[in-house]
């Protein structure tokens, strides 16, 4: 998929198997099946936050971004009405000595672990927390 970009969006108040299904889909679609694990994951994640920490509506949307010239990533975008998250904080937190794997925040870490970059930024309604993949070459 040389040159091209894509995009899958769907609201995420459907099962998290569906949501995970439909991103499968799409990533095969487009030929990126070798991301499937890795985004379903992040998929999966995001989702979840904004289901437990967030306010509905909460809508996930996937972006192929496959450019001769530039970065070639897939961007995950999960958009909720809650309030931005302050990801310097949650990265502290991290870093903090007191920082157990046991608590809450795990499913950031492994966002953190898989993707190139990610973030959180606020909306007319709310904030989308972002996460990107690189494409392999």
């Amino acid at each position: 998929m040389n040159g091209a970009s894509g995009r899958y969006s769907r609201e995420a108040s459907c099962h998290l198997s569906d949501l995970r299904a439909g991103v499968r889909d799409q990533l095969i679609v487009w030929g990126v099946d070798g991301l499937v694990d890795d985004a379903c994951l992040v998929v999966s994640e995001l989702v979840a936050n904004a289901h437990r920490y967030g306010r509905p509506p909460v809508r996930a949307t996937v972006t192929l971004q496959w450019q001769r010239q530039g970065p070639r990533r897939l961007r995950i975008e999960v958009s909720d009405g809650g309030a931005v998250i302050d990801t310097s904080a949650v990265r502290a937190r991290w870093r903090h000595p007191s920082f157990d794997l046991t608590e809450t925040g795990r499913g950031l870490c492994l966002v953190d672990a898989l993707c190139r970059a990610w973030g959180d930024r606020p909306t007319a309604h709310g904030h989308t927390v972002w996460a990107e993949l690189p494409l392999p070459d």
